[in-house]
């Protein structure tokens, strides 16, 4: 299927190695699904990406425009295209980057952002419009972390998803499927309780409870959100531990954390600054953040 009406894949540059991550990581996944990627530079005059600002010999509009467009270009040079090439696009606008990328994600199929950088990956995880991206936009907010280029066979290692029975963890659920599909890999699906040990303790049976919930839980959402004739291998885990620490030990051995924006249940602090926050900044692999 032709790329001209398939969503595009939309990177947020600036320069960074974080970025070129990103941009990477997008390179892989529009190959797979056939999709076009946009690589996007966002910039202000008091907020210029490093290498913007140096670029620039004269602090005029056109010469800030020519400074920003051939940072993008560099960047993109130094991560290489795939075999067979995806279509590229490359967009400077004059704005600020995270409200660009706001703005232009609403188009696509999917956003993806670094996580290392003092311009706009620092502005995407701290502001407060990385906040409405990321709890807001309809469509997945892939936030890549790490360097490391693809090797030459295709990741074969699984997908896992965060699952508390709330609207964005189906959303969660639903889209780590597809994507375990398209790259014929495992998915596994986690879920959290917590079992506190104190001196007035409620007894063994109730503990086992708990977990037989959780893996009720697992079992309701394979069925409400997976297709029944999928040949997708799926585990379904049940783990007593913090929600945040459950997903970042499944993510040791992942290639991609998908995580809902909010929860409730096993995943109460399952909202940005909290559990997903935590997967975003330590987990080893790149995190999905979806809404419902």
């Amino acid at each position: 299927m032709s790329t001209e009406h398939r969503q595009r894949i939309l990177v947020g540059m600036d320069g960074s190695t974080g970025s070129e991550a990103a941009l990477r990581w997008a390179y892989t996944t529009a190959q797979l699904e056939h999709r076009p990627v946009t690589a996007l530079l966002g910039w202000t005059a008091d907020g210029l990406p490093r290498g913007v600002y140096r670029a620039a010999v004269n602090a005029d509009y056109l010469g800030l425009t020519k400074a920003a467009e051939q940072a993008l270009h560099r960047s993109i040079a130094r991560v290489p295209m795939p075999d067979p090439p995806v279509e590229l696009h490359q967009v400077v606008v004059e704005q600020e980057p995270v409200e660009a990328l706001a703005s232009q994600a609403k188009n696509a199929a999917m956003t993806v952002i670094g996580t290392s950088g003092s311009g706009f990956a620092h502005r995407v995880l701290a502001g407060s419009v990385a906040q409405q991206l990321l709890h807001q936009h309809t469509g997945p907010v892939v936030v890549v972390r790490g360097n490391d280029s693809p090797g030459e066979q295709p990741d074969q290692r699984p997908i896992v998803v965060g699952v508390d029975g709330s609207d964005p963890s189906s959303a969660a659920v639903r889209w780590a499927a597809g994507q375990a599909a398209v790259r014929n890999v495992p998915l596994y699906l986690i879920t959290s309780y917590r079992v506190s040990l104190t001196p007035f303790a409620p007894p063994l049976e109730y503990f086992a409870s708990l977990h037989q919930d959780a893996e009720r839980l697992l079992a309701d959402v394979v069925t409400a959100n997976i297709d029944d004739d999928t040949d997708l291998e799926i585990h379904q885990i049940a783990i007593d531990n913090s929600p945040s620490q459950a997903l970042l030990l499944a993510a040791q051995d992942a290639q991609l954390l998908a995580v809902g924006t909010r929860g409730h249940g096993g995943f109460a602090e399952l909202v940005l600054g909290s559990t997903t926050h935590q997967c975003v900044l330590h987990a080893p692999c790149p995190v999905a953040v979806l809404h419902a």
